[in-house]
């Protein structure tokens, strides 16, 4: 097992962005450590190089993008989605240097969201797919999003925990809710765990997806939709979808459904902020638990897995090569 489990992550697809704030002008991201910057070519298609130009260290979301390319505001190098340099303007008739060009991410577009892989260096990314129930049309999606200085375990821990429903979400979702857990319905098999709690749904994969949905599908249907990103050891972006099956043709709706979301993450977030040590223990023995923590097990059981099995990761310190 690492020796310091802060500052190493799962190798996935992590989402970076909704696709709606790629426009004309590129923005900088990061994501377990990488600054990238992103940006949109002619054909709509979202590229992704790292952010710092490698002549003199300019960030270029400062730059533009001209010819599908990323042009440096400082001395106009430009850079292509692949990290390729193609031009610089000081010496257009030499040919470019390999040291100009920098490194590229894989990029893709799903669900109304950008979705990058942070290993620059994989051959072959793996199969990622959203929860189903983000492509179905039946649902209209209300956007929001947060940014929590806590470690990504800590984060996923926040939403497979029933029992602090009563106590942080009362005058919210845990209205209804009771202290005393007497039953836990929950299944926890290879990357999904799967909690019952009334008649919600909650379905957990592995490592940076979450959605709570009914049980029962019904006429007027609400789900909830979270995926997590890890920025370093002590930041975590989350990007959520509230999604309804009621009032589709009513706009403003969606302001309401993505500013209740919001409050409804920040009455955890004060309390995951506060967690010591910042990310989980590195051992179940060094916190105590109870029969209500079962799905927090669960979760724990599969990140020791992660951490001590030949799994893919990637580390904040790990050396990323121009390809």
């Amino acid at each position: 097992m690492e020796d310091n489990i802060n500052r190493v992550f799962p190798s996935a697809w992590y989402a970076i962005a909704f696709s709606t704030e790629i426009k004309k002008k590129p923005i900088r991201r990061k994501v377990i450590g990488r600054n990238l910057v992103l940006f949109r070519d002619s054909q709509g298609k979202v590229n992704a190089i790292y952010a710092y130009c490698p002549h003199r260290g300019a960030d270029l979301s400062l730059g533009c993008v001209k010819n599908d390319t990323l042009m440096c505001h400082y001395h106009g190098w430009k850079f292509n989605g692949d990290g390729k340099c193609v031009e610089i303007p000081s010496q257009p008739h030499n040919p470019v240097p390999k040291f100009a060009h920098t490194v590229f991410y894989q990029v893709r577009e799903e669900a109304g969201l950008i979705w990058i892989y942070p290993d620059p260096n994989v051959k072959e990314t793996p199969e990622f797919q959203v929860m189903p129930d983000l492509k179905d049309t039946k649902f209209r999606l209300a956007p929001y999003k947060a940014h929590w200085n806590a470690h990504f375990t800590r984060v996923v821990e926040s939403v497979l925990d029933v029992a602090h429903l009563v106590f942080v979400h009362k005058k919210t979702i845990g209205k209804n809710a009771n202290e005393e857990i007497k039953e836990l319905n929950y299944t926890h098999e290879g990357d999904k765990i799967i909690i019952r709690n009334g008649g919600g749904l909650l379905e957990y994969s592995f490592p940076q997806q979450w959605i709570l949905k009914p049980v029962e599908s019904t006429k007027n249907a609400f789900i909830n939709y979270v995926t997590f990103t890890p920025i370093d050891e002590e930041k975590t972006m989350i990007f959520g979808y509230a999604g309804r099956t009621f009032g589709r043709n009513i706009p403003f709706m969606d302001g309401i459904f993505s500013k209740y979301s919001l409050k409804v993450l920040d009455e955890d977030k004060s309390v995951v902020e506060s967690q010591h040590p910042r990310p989980i223990p590195e051992a179940l023995r060094m916190e105590a638990h109870v029969f209500a923590d079962g799905p927090q097990i669960a979760f724990r059981k599969r990140w020791f897995t992660f951490l001590s099995e030949e799994e893919d990761k990637i580390k904040l310190d790990e050396r990323v090569n121009v390809i």
